[in-house]
């Protein structure tokens, strides 16, 4: 997998949250594995980094870790700051060896409208994405004959 199709994958998966979820989305963690891309989500998600950080810590030592997924993908609702606020589904993504992205799209009535071009995260931005982050990048790399037990690569254009 390119980092170009994770970035699809998780902005597909903001798309399909809204298509089945009520608003406000909830925070939700994308896994592309293997066998298939895992979504959850976390209705009762913690309002402080602190209670964020252990929440996605215990994720990611009992499902990031042991499935070895080399990325993740992070979805939830937000509003942009300005003179007139707009809510967006934001989209942040990492993978092992490669900093987060961030992207965010406006929602224009029951659908998303474009996601704006990802950019790298401010490393003090979304401080409780880093259990996650750190998961990835401890994923072993796949074996040279691409097996299945081990991983998913993420490979640069």
């Amino acid at each position: 997998m390119r980092i170009e199709e994770l970035d699809a994958v998780c902005r597909q998966a903001a798309h399909d949250l809204l298509a089945r979820e009520s608003r406000p989305l909830p925070p939700s963690v994308v896994l592309p594995l293997p066998e298939a891309t895992r979504v959850t989500t976390f209705p009762d998600f913690p309002g402080d980094d602190p209670g964020r950080f252990d929440l996605l810590a215990r994720y990611a030592a009992e499902v990031v870790r042991p499935a070895n997924a080399p990325a993740y993908g992070f979805v939830a609702e937000g509003e942009l700051a300005g003179e007139t606020p707009v809510e967006v589904a934001v989209v942040v993504y990492g993978a092992r060896g490669h900093r987060p992205a961030i992207t965010a799209a406006p929602f224009e009535g029951d659908v998303l409208g474009d996601f704006a071009a990802a950019e790298e995260l401010d490393p003090s931005a979304f401080p409780f994405l880093s259990p996650l982050q750190h998961a990835v990048d401890e994923a072993a790399a796949p074996d040279a004959l691409g097996g299945q037990g081990s991983g998913l690569p993420i490979v640069r254009p």
